[in-house]
């Protein structure tokens, strides 16, 4: 984690369970914004395929496609190729990254893959 409090817009992190966090800890779009700007700590790439991604990468959803993002969730396993993803919503253990399944699937949808960096290199 970087930043600290007061300032929510600068940095990843949490301070308590459930107390003070950066935007980018609980707001998908302000997530894809730190990862695609941070220099230092977690950052990640932005590629063009799901087959690219690995376990622990990243996948925003834009539910309208309208370019702002609604939602994350974090790859956690592969089939494949194919991945499967975990998000902190309902019934969203091992689904589909396509979320074709969920509620809040739309015709609409754009798909943004984030590989994360590797830390011990």
């Amino acid at each position: 984690m970087r930043g600290a409090p007061p300032n929510r817009e600068v940095g990843w992190w949490m301070l308590g369970l459930n107390e003070r966090w950066s935007f980018s800890w609980s707001v998908s779009h302000s997530l894809r914004w730190y990862l695609e700007t941070s220099k230092q700590g977690l950052t990640a790439k932005q590629t063009n395929a799901a087959s690219d991604l690995n376990l622990g990468d990243v996948i925003f959803y834009d539910f309208q496609g309208n370019g702002r993002i609604d939602h994350s969730t974090i790859v956690t396993s592969i089939v494949d190729g194919v991945p499967y993803v975990n998000a902190h919503s309902s019934n969203s253990a091992n689904r589909l990254y396509t979320y074709e399944t969920s509620t809040a699937y739309t015709p609409q949808m754009r798909y943004y893959f984030y590989k994360i960096a590797d830390v011990f290199n």
